[in-house]
């Protein structure tokens, strides 16, 4: 190594160099590195944002080329019809589901949810009736005096 009025080698600065770049000062790049990654994944958008806002880039240029543009002015303004038609069928009080399921609004009018509560109640009561059957034929087969009695009782309800 040469030392002549100040000027070192390239080499023995490589060297020096080296000597510094400890394993401390490892780890702290290899902290700030692993840092700035974990901030630019937090910027970066995920796979599945990034491949929809291509889609929806793409879609309806894609759906021009493809001569679907017709097709999706029919179902957009049928869409709409649909949201108009459904509602106006909750300020009826009722609802349908896609599948053709229709139900009662929570929010129904009080003369639809009235007549639901008759028709529960209605239908509780022929429950009850078609119950009761059932305990008055226990109560006769406890008290028949044979087996013939008994078995006639069982059989009318079978």
């Amino acid at each position: 190594m040469l030392w002549a009025a100040g000027i070192t080698t390239n080499t023995m600065e490589t060297q020096i160099q080296s000597q510094t770049f400890n394993l401390r000062q490892r780890e702290a790049f290899i902290k700030l590195l692993t840092q700035v990654k974990t901030r630019a994944e937090k910027e970066i958008e995920s796979d599945y944002t990034f491949n929809r806002r291509i889609e929806n880039e793409l879609a309806p240029k894609l759906a021009e080329e493809h001569g679907a543009s017709d097709e999706l002015k029919h179902v957009q303004k049928l869409t709409e019809e649909l949201k108009d038609a459904k509602s106006a069928l909750l300020k009826l009080g009722f609802d349908c589901e896609l599948n053709g399921h229709v139900s009662i609004d929570d929010d129904a009018p009080k003369a639809v949810t009235q007549a639901l509560e008759d028709a529960k109640r209605s239908a509780k009561k022929e429950r009850e009736k078609n119950l009761k059957k059932f305990d008055l034929a226990i109560v006769a087969v406890l008290a028949s005096e044979d087996v013939q009695e008994a078995r006639k009782i069982v059989e009318a309800l079978l």
